[in-house]
């Protein structure tokens, strides 16, 4: 994978000219393996996990209390409404958590401030704000369809920021604030960028080498010019790609949006609340299917292009963030962590005291023993002298 080539004003290059002169004489673009792995087994737990506090409890509760209790439908709906925000109460703070206290580990690239969080975190915590405020109103104003509203107003807050990536993008903007690894004052890209290096980085673990091997690439990428055409130009079509998906999803969620309209306002309330709540997880399948035949797509169109000019991509794993370097790490951290081991304290019946002062200290009482010995061996010549005499 190939990814997108920022701006200058983005993060630092480790590419040698000489690296460049050798990969131009060549005609073979040598980008940084991601290691990138879906972990399956996560992915099923998780959305479990979400199909269960958003389906199958809210869905339980209203049914079944309907039929066996004399609840009003205003506070079926109340009921509803706290076992929906269920899931939310855990993967958000979650989140939030491995960003701030694992920062250094997980967090964007270029900044150690706490709350300058990633692209993800603040589009998530601005639709969730929204997402509450049906949740809220609608059993208190009797309002009960304006609760089956709510996962619409998840999903369309984050197709509006989704657009508002792309409108930046196309009129090449400087944003006036972070965004994710990128700088202030970066022309800010299609949000599919940024959900590729946060969700990876974040959300599957990969961390902060995860987010410098995609920077990486992209500088190798933009390093590597062949019609003399700057950075962020170098591939056109990773650019259309990133801009094909980003489009993809503001179209869904708007078909999302409108779909859930028609049915909350058309339908009886007793068959839309389960058609919507299962219809979300529906769209969400059928949304990642699309997705996915998007990017093996771009990605062929995109080694198709630079093949036609001559030029072949491939995996660099000698250069930064290949796999090579990735295991030179690995051992110089062990060598790093034995050596520090060796160092360690060692502890006898006794204050803990490091192993080099340890040595010190049985010389030293050694000295001291043979020094007592030697006392007592002139004591004992001298008693025996005053004995003869």
């Amino acid at each position: 994978m190939s990814p997108l080539s920022p701006s200058p004003s983005s993060s630092t290059s480790t590419t040698t000219p000489s690296r460049t002169a050798e990969m131009a004489n060549s005609k073979s673009l040598a980008l940084p393996d991601l290691h990138f792995t879906y972990r399956w087994s996560y992915i099923s737990l998780y959305v479990a996990f979400l199909i269960f506090c958003n389906v199958f409890i809210p869905c339980l509760l209203f049914y079944l209390l309907e039929s066996l209790t004399p609840i009003t439908t205003k506070e079926l709906i109340g009921i509803s409404s706290a076992a929906l925000g269920l899931s939310s109460c855990f993967d958000a703070p979650f989140r939030l958590i491995r960003l701030v206290r694992h920062r250094s580990e997980f967090g964007p690239l270029g900044s150690d401030v706490w709350w300058h969080l990633d692209f993800v975190m603040w589009t998530y915590t601005f639709a969730l704000l929204v997402f509450a405020f049906p949740l809220a109103i609608a059993p208190a104003i009797a309002f009960y369809n304006f609760f089956l509203m709510s996962t619409m107003m998840l999903v369309g807050p984050i197709g509006v920021v989704f657009l508002f990536s792309l409108i930046t993008s196309y009129f090449k903007y400087p944003i006036p604030i972070r965004c994710s690894s990128e700088p202030r004052g970066t022309i800010m890209k299609p949000a599919a960028f940024y959900c590729l290096e946060d969700v990876a980085a974040v959300d599957f673990k990969h961390g902060r080498a995860f987010r410098k091997r995609v920077h990486e690439s992209i500088l190798v990428h933009a390093s590597f010019v062949i019609f003399d055409v700057p950075g962020y130009a170098q591939s056109p079509p990773f650019r259309q790609l990133m801009m094909e998906e980003t489009v993809y999803w503001i179209f869904m969620a708007a078909v999302y949006c409108g779909i859930t309209a028609a049915v909350t306002w058309a339908t009886p309330l007793n068959f839309a609340f389960g058609w919507v709540l299962g219809q979300f997880f529906m769209w969400i399948f059928v949304s990642a299917f699309g997705c996915y035949f998007l990017a093996r797509r771009g990605l062929a169109r995109e080694r198709a292009w630079w093949a036609a000019r001559g030029t072949d991509l491939k995996l660099d794993k000698e250069g930064p963030g290949g796999i090579e370097e990735q295991r030179r790490q690995e051992q110089h951290a062990r060598a790093h962590r034995d050596s520090r081991d060796g160092d360690s304290t060692v502890v006898e019946h006794g204050p803990t005291v490091p192993r080099n002062e340890k040595e010190k200290e049985k010389s030293n009482a050694s000295h001291e023993s043979s020094a007592n010995n030697n006392d007592l061996n002139e004591k004992e010549k001298q008693e025996r002298i005053e004995n003869r005499d």
